[in-house]
């Protein structure tokens, strides 16, 4: 059997929440993989000539031929747990940088206090089924 408890969300308990195992929530974690996918493609394709950029650069005019190649690799494990493209980094301690699940989180929190105190996202919310009322009394 799934687990259905309610996931927590930091200062939101009063807000509707999302099931595990539900597919809604299957829904935000495709949508948020596509993201992270994007985001680690578009971190690849500028590291890829940064790269190449960096090593000429080291055997042509460094003192130390191999440190602006280092502060690129230690930028692109960075960038990797930022990403946590395959959630292979848990919660971190000590107040670190947030990760792209941190900032989705926030803005889902968000989204979802402005929907609940009826601001944008609840009119838009109810512009969207007034659209498809209409669309299905036009069939």
């Amino acid at each position: 059997m799934r687990d259905a408890t309610i996931l927590a969300q930091p200062g939101a308990s009063e807000l509707p929440q999302v099931r595990r195992g539900s597919r809604t929530r299957l829904v935000r974690r495709v949508i948020l993989f596509q993201v992270k996918l994007f985001a680690d493609g578009l971190r690849d394709f500028v590291m890829s000539p940064l790269s190449i950029v960096a090593g000429v650069l080291g055997i042509l005019f460094s003192r130390d031929p191999e440190g602006s190649y280092d502060r690129l690799m230690r930028f692109g494990r960075e960038t990797d747990r930022w990403i946590n493209l395959f959630d292979a980094y848990g919660e971190e301690e000590g107040g670190r940088a947030p990760t792209l699940d941190t900032v989705a989180d926030e803005i889902e929190t968000a989204i979802r206090r402005d929907y609940a105190d009826g601001g944008m996202s609840a009119r838009s919310a109810e512009a969207m089924l007034g659209l498809a009322r209409q669309l299905r009394r036009r069939r």
